[in-house]
């Protein structure tokens, strides 16, 4: 019994030994900024990276970048000036490339064996030309406000390995104006993540230059910051964004309020848009428009904060945002009664005009990118089937429980180190009303119309109709798709048709299509090249007129009694 205890000892001193050493091998960014030509929206960014314990044979695999990732073209294909060595000297570095698909990478690798310590470094580009590729989420490389910003999955190398790293992040801001400062999802200046996987500085958002912030002295959780000069002031959204963040952090009962930053910057073809990073938020805005026009979207990202878990698809993330980002706000006493009626309303208008509302949600992710009316399906279709396993809840417990229940439970788990996966929500559905919850479900994953009761959303509203032409740009949707949007099939008596639009038309737009489906009176802003020629082609994308759902104000309810 000694002998065996002390040999399990040894091994498991060795193996912790050996766990220690590759968690403590460091993986270091430095980012040297150059100077932005603002004029012409063109600048650069140094980026040196730094491994430490490399043992790589000639030929394997090192380091890894997307070249398209979420419809978002990135610098693997156009840095430059890419250099490597360890003790040894130069590593000359050769790349190859995945198939090209809507989501592929390039592969750096050695053309000899590598030991020790590796530094790498390249020059990457930065281009303000609206993307080609057309809409996507706002990671690319831009710069603004004589500064930059970006998200990490769009112009720094990653190990190819999953091992653990130290992982470092440092600035040289030696080339910018005086006064400029750098910040990132996991705060200011220079920074440790601490050991973990290098892959975390994918989901990182990074910003530096002459920064405007909220609070200007920071407090609690939750912060702001931009570059340039939006055509609003962000200060009063900010502080309404704040308000929410602290509410919100109460309502999912988090222990304390998690670090939330949002950072705020210009986008010329997705205005409007954002995506929910590590620890923080990247929203846009256009050459018009207001702080106003923001809200639903913070509100909406704000919420993956804590619904992203791990194991449940888009119908579940982006259901449940869509069905809460006008909820919670209202509840918060932050969004008036009518305001969170026109928010519901848009979802429904486009929810129930969508000619594909019926496409199944296996047929989602390989079309995602392929269609606006597709693209949507997990945001109304989800928000809508929330809508009515909430009503279903209520009926059942006599209005003691609801949707929030659960979705708190799920919340809990994660928080736990639970599963959080599609089998642990069915079982919470029949734990609320028996088979009728997996069978509405499966329902709504077959592509069901999802319909809540006339007071599906409380007493305050009534179930109405209305009518709206439905979006139908006019052609092949997929024509959009790709570096070079080439116009096919089409439809002669449509509205594009109508407006001058030919087959082997090559245009490009700087427009996000999502918001032109939801909104009836948005045209569509093309630009047109056609035999040597460019000009621009505008018009309505709308088809025949049918009847949608939508909701009204229910007469004598006071707005009291709305906030259930």
């Amino acid at each position: 019994m000694r002998k065996g205890f002390f040999l399990a000892a040894a091994l498991l001193a060795t193996v912790s030994h050996a766990s220690m050493a590759m968690a403590q091998e460091r993986f270091e960014v430095l980012l040297k900024p150059g100077a932005a030509d603002q004029p012409d929206g063109v600048g650069h960014v140094y980026v040196t990276l730094r491994m430490t314990g490399v043992d790589a044979p000639a030929g394997a695999p090192l380091l890894t970048l997307p070249v398209v990732i979420a419809n978002t073209a990135t610098v693997a294909t156009t840095l430059t000036e890419l250099k490597a060595s360890d003790a040894a000297g130069d590593v000359p570095l050769t790349y190859k490339d995945d198939p090209v698909s809507l989501v592929y990478a390039r592969h750096w690798s050695a053309a000899r064996p590598v030991r020790g310590d590796l530094t790498v470094s390249y020059r990457a580009p930065i281009d303000n030309t609206p993307p080609k590729r057309g809409s996507g989420p706002p990671y690319q490389l831009r710069t603004e406000g004589r500064g930059l910003s970006a998200v990490g999955n769009t112009f720094i190398l990653l190990p190819e390995n999953a091992q653990p790293y130290d992982v470092q992040l440092r600035w040289d801001l030696s080339s910018l104006d005086a006064g400029s400062a750098a910040t990132s999802s996991y705060g200011d200046g220079d920074v440790s993540l601490g050991v973990g996987p290098a892959g975390r500085l994918a989901r990182t958002v990074f910003m530096a230059g002459p920064m405007h912030r909220y609070p200007q002295t920071a407090h609690g959780g939750f912060s702001a910051v931009w570059l340039g000069t939006p055509p609003f002031d962000p200060a009063p959204t900010m502080a309404w964004t704040e308000k929410l963040h602290g509410w919100m952090t109460g309502f999912f009962r988090d222990p304390a309020e998690p670090p939330y930053r949002v950072f705020l910057r210009y986008n010329p073809i997705n205005a409007g848009g954002g995506a929910a990073l590590t620890n923080s938020f990247l929203t846009t805005y256009g050459k018009t428009g207001s702080g106003e026009a923001l809200k639903g979207t913070l509100a909406h990202e704000m919420i993956h904060t804590w619904t992203s878990l791990d194991g449940l698809g888009q119908w579940f993330g982006e259901g449940n945002a869509v069905f809460y980002q006008g909820l919670l706000p209202m509840r918060a006493g932050l969004l008036s009664p009518d305001e969170y009626l026109a928010d519901l309303n848009d979802t429904a208008r486009r929810y129930y005009s969508n000619a594909l509302n019926d496409t199944p949600d296996d047929q989602i992710a390989p079309r995602f990118w392929e269609d606006t009316r597709i693209r949507v399906l997990p945001y109304d279709r989800g928000a809508m089937y929330f809508a009515v396993l909430d009503g279903k809840i209520r009926k059942a417990s006599g209005g003691e429980r609801s949707l929030d229940d659960l979705m708190i439970e799920m919340v809990e788990r994660e928080r736990k180190g639970l599963s959080t996966s599609e089998a642990d929500w069915l079982a919470l559905l029949i734990r609320e009303l028996g088979q009728a919850g997996p069978d509405l479900h499966a329902a709504m994953l077959r592509g069901e119309l999802m319909l809540p009761e006339s007071d599906g959303f409380g007493p305050c509203f009534t179930r109405t109709t209305g009518k709206v032409r439905r979006f139908d740009l006019g052609f092949e949707p997929k024509s959009l798709v790709g570096d070079v949007k080439t116009i096919r099939d089409l439809k002669p008596d449509s509205e594009a048709a109508k407006a001058g639009l030919r087959n082997g038309d090559v245009v490009t737009y700087a427009q996000a299509l999502d918001g032109v489906q939801g909104n009836p009176q948005a045209k569509l802003n093309l630009q047109v090249t056609r035999e040597g020629k460019t000009f621009p082609i505008s018009y309505l994308p709308r088809g025949e007129e049918v009847e949608v759902y939508q909701w009204a104000r229910a007469a004598g309810v006071p707005d009291s009694a709305c906030a259930r």
